[in-house]
């Protein structure tokens, strides 16, 4: 083929490759551009656990902020409870207790009777007398049980083993009908021992031990826990009720 009829050919490539170049061009500079602009627009990302933080602050309240009653503080009287046992759970004595409520006798209380705490000390308005109804019980530390009919007798019927630490025991027995609570009673010797009861019951009919040596206490006998014997022939023994009056004395043979 000649050059002349060559030339249209080259013009025509010269053509299409300009084209073809131009269009790359214009698609690189467009390219170019978009990843500039899209690199412009700061894009800010906030995790998911830290979007809407922005939570006003509630305050919490304590779960303890009842305010206290005005009235006094009252216990109602539950099977087995005691004065004794009621005084140590809110740490006020027997005595405040019992004067607080007018009760005529602090070994008696009943099941569902009301009793006034004086958490602080006795109030100083005369207290009103609670009426005892009429299942009446007589607090044990065991359990609660019916006041019987008839009077209780408390005798000390014995001095076993004078001398003899291991065997030395005062007995006592309760001749009569009814059961009698012993707490705070205290027996006593010449020499100045002595030994008060805790919250025992002497039931009718039934025989109470006190030893003088030491040993585990149960429902009949006591310990006092001694390291000799005090019971002498001739010595006074001298029972004691919870004011101070003697109930009974017995003389060692």
């Amino acid at each position: 083929m000649s050059a002349r009829k060559m030339i249209p050919f080259l013009l025509l490539n010269i053509v299409v490759s300009t084209v073809v170049v131009l269009a790359i061009l214009y698609w690189w500079d467009n390219r170019d551009g978009g990843s500039e602009t899209a690199a412009s627009i700061p894009t800010t990302i906030t995790p998911a656990f830290l979007q809407n933080t922005a939570v006003p602050r509630q305050e919490i309240a304590p779960t303890n902020t009842a305010e206290p009653d005005d009235g006094p503080l009252v216990h109602v009287v539950q099977a087995g409870d005691t004065l004794g046992t009621i005084s140590q759970l809110y740490g006020v004595t027997v005595d405040d207790i019992v004067s607080e409520n007018g009760l005529p006798n602090e070994n008696i209380i009943s099941v569902g009777q009301q009793l006034i705490i004086p958490i602080g000390g006795t109030s100083t308005p005369e207290p009103v007398a609670t009426a005892v109804p009429e299942e009446a019980v007589l607090p044990t530390p065991i359990a609660t049980e019916p006041v019987e009919a008839g009077e209780a007798v408390v005798e000390i019927t014995a001095v076993i083993g004078p001398g003899q630490l291991e065997d030395e025991a005062v007995l006592l027995t309760n001749s009569g009908e009814a059961p009698i609570a012993l707490q705070n009673w205290t027996l006593l010797d010449e020499d100045g021992h002595e030994y008060k009861f805790g919250q025992v019951t002497l039931f009718a009919g039934s025989d109470l031990q006190l030893n003088t040596a030491s040993g585990a206490n149960g429902p009949t006998a006591l310990f006092w826990g001694l390291s000799e014997a005090i019971w002498t022939s001739g010595e006074t023994v001298t029972l004691q009720d919870s004011i101070g009056d003697t109930r009974v004395t017995f003389t060692v043979p």
